[in-house]
Parts: structure tokens; sequence; C-alpha cells
């Protein structure tokens, strides 16, 4: 025999709601990471064979990224199959600047930040000649991955 459920009784009594455990904030929705093409995959590819050579350099995959550390603190993502902001870019760290290169910044076009305390910056990679000045960005998150 089949019983007639209104939907008011379906909905009170099989609704389940997960529990949230007190003082825990709710985590911020995950950002959207784009696909990169095999153009940005073949100029990482070379960027990370530099920087690998650098001393206390090691690569681990994370997210569809290339994760370089310094030691044990990351300072740069080079993309794989994703990138951080757009999908022809790089990404790297700083967790203080000093005023040089927060003006480097303003004035480097290829820069992407959210904002302008952002630890996270993007560097977009517009053609094999970015390589040199992605390069020296790297250098310059690696030197003060070294400094704490």
């Amino acid at each position: 025999m089949r019983t007639n459920r209104s939907s008011d009784a379906r909905t009170s009594t099989t609704t389940h709601r997960r529990v949230k455990k007190p003082g825990k904030k709710a985590s911020p929705p995950r950002p959207k990471l784009p696909r990169v093409s095999e153009e940005i995959r073949r100029l990482s590819a070379l960027l990370e064979a530099e920087v690998l050579a650098w001393p206390a350099v090691t690569s681990r995959p994370m997210f569809g990224l290339n994760g370089l550390y310094r030691g044990r603190k990351i300072f740069a993502v080079l993309p794989r199959t994703r990138a951080m902001d757009a999908a022809d870019s790089i990404a790297f760290r700083f967790t203080t600047r000093s005023q040089r290169i927060a003006t480097r910044m303003r004035n480097d076009k290829r820069i992407v930040a959210p904002t302008a305390d952002a630890k996270w910056i993007s560097f977009m990679i517009e053609s094999d000649s970015d390589i040199h000045d992605a390069l020296n960005w790297l250098e310059l998150a690696y030197r003060e991955a070294g400094k704490s």
C-alpha cells in the first residue's frame, strides 16, 4: 500500500543538515582555477627547470599547479593544468614588500594582484619574451622566502 506524503511532511522528516561546531567559522568559497594552454605548460616547464637548479628549491604538485619551495617555505606556483588568476599566468608570494618592490609591481602592467596587500601576485606571460622577467620576479620571491 502506498502512503501519501505531503511536501511538508517529506521535508520535515527527510531533511538532514550538518550541525556546525560551535566557534568554527564558515570557510570561504574555493577559488576557480582556470585551465591552461599547452604553450603555458611548456613555458612553465622551462621556468621550473631553471628554478629547480637554485639552492634548496623543491617542487610539489598541488591542485593542478606545481608549488615551488625554498626549504619548507612556498614562494611560487607554476601552472601544470590550472592557474591561479588567469590562464596565462604564474604566481609568486611576498609576505612583506619593500617600497622598491611595490613600485616595481605598480609599474609592470603584467602584474595582477587582487588587492594592494595581497600576498600572492600573478604575473601574466604573454610570450616567450616574458620568461626573463618572470624569472626576475621568481628570484625576488625566492630571496624573500629565504629571509625568515
